[in-house]
């Protein structure tokens, strides 16, 4: 029996929207920038350039946190998790037995919360990008996947 979780944050944008996106805000903006610049404002054309700078940094960001998932497999023996990110892949193991599930809270008031799986030592960070609500979520789904083998701590 293989029990499996697939976690992906919440980016609609794709690569192809994005770049519709960044051409027509470029293509909308750059006429008046260039309208400015003409009338003798030049520094307009400087802050459009700065603009489309940070805005195609926003985009190339998000696209890459969309490319940021993590399996959870639980076999009868094993917890596994997979982790890929535009980087790699990485697979961390654990022994079932002795795997545990801990969702902490946050450390001030405005943090959030954060899950892991643990063994011997070993931690390893679930969901970090989701909602607290859904970390707590995942939480319990886990701790009734892995079920009773192992000491579960709550917040």
């Amino acid at each position: 029996m293989q029990q499996r979780i697939d976690l992906a944050p919440n980016c609609s944008l794709t690569d192809a929207s994005a770049g519709r996106f960044f051409g027509s805000m470029a293509a909308i903006s750059m006429p008046l920038s260039l309208f400015f610049a003409w009338q003798g404002y030049w520094p307009v054309l400087l802050c459009w350039v700065l603009e489309m700078l940070a805005l195609g940094l926003a985009l190339q960001l998000s696209l890459r946190r969309a490319r940021y998932t993590q399996t959870v497999l639980i076999t009868e023996g094993r917890v596994q998790l997979v982790t890929r990110t535009a980087r790699g892949e990485v697979r961390q193991e654990f022994a079932r037995h002795w795997a545990r599930v801990r969702l902490r809270g946050p450390h001030t008031r405005l943090g959030s919360s954060q899950l892991t799986i643990e063994s011997h030592g070993r931690a390893c960070v679930i969901g970090s990008f989701l909602t607290d609500q859904e970390r707590a979520q995942l939480a319990a789904r886990l701790r009734a996947m892995v079920g009773g083998q192992n000491f579960t701590e709550g917040i």
